[in-house]
């Protein structure tokens, strides 16, 4: 089960692989299914619109997994994006690009519709195709990447941390680890014990 401690989506999109830091050992969206089921724990979809993609899904397990191998595709091009960021460095053009490619065409499946305050985005309801994950997290890069401080997005620190993505949502910016119970925790552990070696007679 994945790791949900990057306050985003697409984030935690992102994070699916275990670890970012370190040669990976995990990887949470190994199929079509599991792609759905990590929609259904961050909530990109309402339920009705779920089942209408795991039926997509069954009907055509060809196109579920050319829609599966483009998320990984995604995702690693929101990493090498987000990590650019923290650098302090221009991202590749070629990530860039597709992320543009794939917001755009999430629009095409949303209307504008006015709502209490203001107006807000809501997905054509019985349009969206295999694709819908990865235009739902294309959006949530899109709003990270124009609407949030960049200060703000970081990765948990190597070589003690796993090199996840998080944004720092504490008030003066002081986050460091992805979770303290984590691999904060287990960093501060292993100092305690390099001290009581270091001080034993």
């Amino acid at each position: 089960m994945p790791f949900f401690f990057g306050g985003r989506a697409c984030l935690d999109f992102v994070n699916t692989v275990n670890s970012r830091s370190r040669p990976a050992t995990k990887d949470y969206l190994p199929d079509s299914a599991a792609l759905l089921g990590w929609c259904r724990q961050v909530r990109l979809f309402d339920a009705p619109t779920l089942a209408h993609l795991r039926a997509l899904a069954k009907a055509d397990t060809r196109a579920a997994e050319a829609a599966h191998a483009k998320a990984i595709i995604l995702r690693e091009a929101l990493f090498t994006i987000f990590q650019s960021v923290i650098d302090l460095r221009d991202a590749p053009d070629n990530a860039l690009d597709l992320l543009a490619g794939l917001v755009s065409e999430a629009r095409r499946h949303q209307r504008l519709k006015a709502a209490s305050g203001g107006f807000i985005w809501l997905w054509k309801e019985g349009q969206l195709d295999l694709s819908a994950p990865l235009y739902a997290v294309a959006l949530s890069a899109e709003a990270l990447l124009t609407g949030e401080d960049p200060r703000r997005l970081k990765a948990c620190p190597g070589p003690d941390g796993c090199g996840w993505l998080f944004h720092d949502e504490t008030k003066n910016g002081s986050r460091r680890w992805c979770s303290m119970d984590h691999c904060g925790g287990m960093a501060k552990a292993r100092r305690h014990a390099a001290r009581m070696k270091e001080n034993r007679p």
